[in-house]
């Protein structure tokens, strides 16, 4: 008899336990004499429509992406590089004089290539006519001019750079996923003969040479790789000899040491420049309907297209608390072609218009909710084995806030970054990257046939009384 009253006890305990007030969102809403409020599940249709983007804050970038990629979905996305270069590493002796250039290489470090290496590219390289101003702030669409091309053309295929490339006389091992372009001699050969006093100075070099701009000869490609202007590795190397006809070489780099709020550090002065032309004839068919809803949408980087997206008027629900809010945002062209490879984790999220019309974090971003963020939950594959990903992004609080009145129910943007600030010292769009990527991706829009993969919000919320 005293274990089936100990059994008891311990399951009566076990039953006031568990009434005891979540702790999820929204919880704080719900009375303390109500805490047994059932919980529903619903799922809501949303407006979403494929949007031409802009342009975007693309200097002084952590990385910066090179080539064109060009595909019948979405038509041609080009990038190139803008680059100011620092005095030599190696100043010689002007007694040593003349010198004689053997070559000029510019050599650029990738960390990855996005696309398909197997197709060749055409790049080219220019010296550029004006400085870049390292107190300004530079865009994706900033024309520049130039004093004409210090490069040959050169067809260049990702794949086998992936063998070491040399980068020095002495150089006997040489250093893989390395980009080779080689220079007209008369660009070394100019540097070369400014003399030591401003080959000593960076500010006096900078007033002779204000640096290269690198981009495709033309619109054929289907690749881009990421560019890592930090890296030893990338920069100019000339190539030379002195007069006694020893062999030497000096290397230029693209990444400079600056005085950034209050500390020296290096910081490379750059602009990656992005273009596009939206001629595929799906993305483009879209974007000239014009339609309030669309039933495919299409996320193309580096100010390509953004998605924006209208929430349902969930005011008919009365008095909610929210226990969970997700917008539920499906691929819908598998990753058969490498031209469609899916965005990482966080690569894609939710943003809106701030006060100065800039996309920026929703209000509910911050911790511990971090609404706004992608996280992929599930991937399918079909017949062939080509993938499928959904991505679940958390509006929780975000649908709370505005359940409660204290944030107005405005459009929404599915994007793969934020506004980079106009502050010419810093780009705020290095600092928090999410993708200023390449990345090209077909979504289910909330019209889509299948109701598998149609975008919804998918809300879990408790009624109060």
């Amino acid at each position: 008899m005293k274990k089936i009253c100990l059994l008891s006890f311990i399951a009566l305990i076990t039953l006031i336990s568990s009434c005891k007030k979540d702790n999820t969102i929204g919880a704080d809403l719900l009375p303390a004499d109500d805490l047994l409020n059932a919980k529903f599940s619903d799922s809501f249709s949303v407006n979403a429509t494929t949007l031409s983007d802009t342009f975007l804050r693309t200097d002084k970038m952590v990385k910066n992406y090179l080539g064109v990629i060009n595909d019948a979905q979405f038509g041609y996305q080009k990038a190139g590089i803008a680059m100011e270069l620092d005095r030599p590493t190696t100043i010689f002796d002007d007694t040593l004089g003349p010198f004689v250039v053997d070559s000029v290489v510019l050599f650029l470090k990738y960390n990855s290539v996005y696309g398909d290496t197997l197709t060749p590219q055409k790049f080219v390289a220019s010296e550029l006519s004006a400085k870049i101003n390292e107190t300004q702030a530079y865009y994706s669409n900033t024309t520049l001019t130039t004093f004409g091309t210090i490069s040959n053309v050169t067809d260049y295929q990702y794949t086998p750079t992936r063998n070491p490339v040399h980068i020095s006389i002495t150089d006997t091992i040489g250093i893989v996923s390395l980009i080779r372009i080689k220079l007209d001699d008369a660009f070394g050969q100019k540097i070369m003969n400014l003399g030591q006093s401003k080959l000593r100075d960076s500010t006096l070099f900078k007033n002779e040479i204000n640096g290269i701009l690198v981009e495709n000869a033309d619109n054929s490609g289907k690749a881009m790789s990421e560019i890592d202007l930090s890296s030893i590795y990338s920069n100019v190397t000339i190539f030379y000899k002195n007069k006694y006809g020893k062999e030497l070489n000096s290397k230029l780099f693209p990444n400079l040491y600056r005085f950034v709020n209050g500390s020296v550090v290096p910081q490379t002065n750059s602009i990656n420049l992005f273009s596009n032309n939206f001629s595929g004839t799906p993305l483009n068919n879209v974007l000239t309907a014009g339609a309030q809803n669309d039933s495919v949408n299409y996320m193309l980087g580096q100010g390509g297209t953004l998605i924006k997206v209208s929430l349902p008027t969930l005011s008919n629900l009365g008095k909610v608390a929210v226990n969970k809010a997700v917008l539920q945002v499906t691929q819908i062209i598998p990753n058969s072609n490498l031209s469609f490879a899916s965005p990482a984790t966080a690569s894609m999220f939710l943003v809106k218009k701030n006060t100065d019309g800039n996309l920026d974090f929703i209000p509910s971003n911050i911790a511990p909710f971090y609404n706004g963020y992608s996280v992929v939950d599930s991937v399918g594959t079909d017949i062939a084995g080509n993938k499928f990903v959904r991505y679940s992004i958390n509006v929780s609080k975000h649908i709370q806030d505005i359940s409660k009145g204290t944030l107005l129910n405005t459009d929404l943007y599915i994007s793969t970054y934020r506004t980079g600030g106009t502050d010419g010292t810093k780009n705020l769009l290095s600092t928090y990257n999410f993708g200023y990527t390449p990345y090209r991706v077909v979504l289910a829009g909330s019209n889509f046939s299948d109701v598998r993969y149609k975008m919804k919000l998918n809300l879990t919320y408790t009624l109060i009384k």
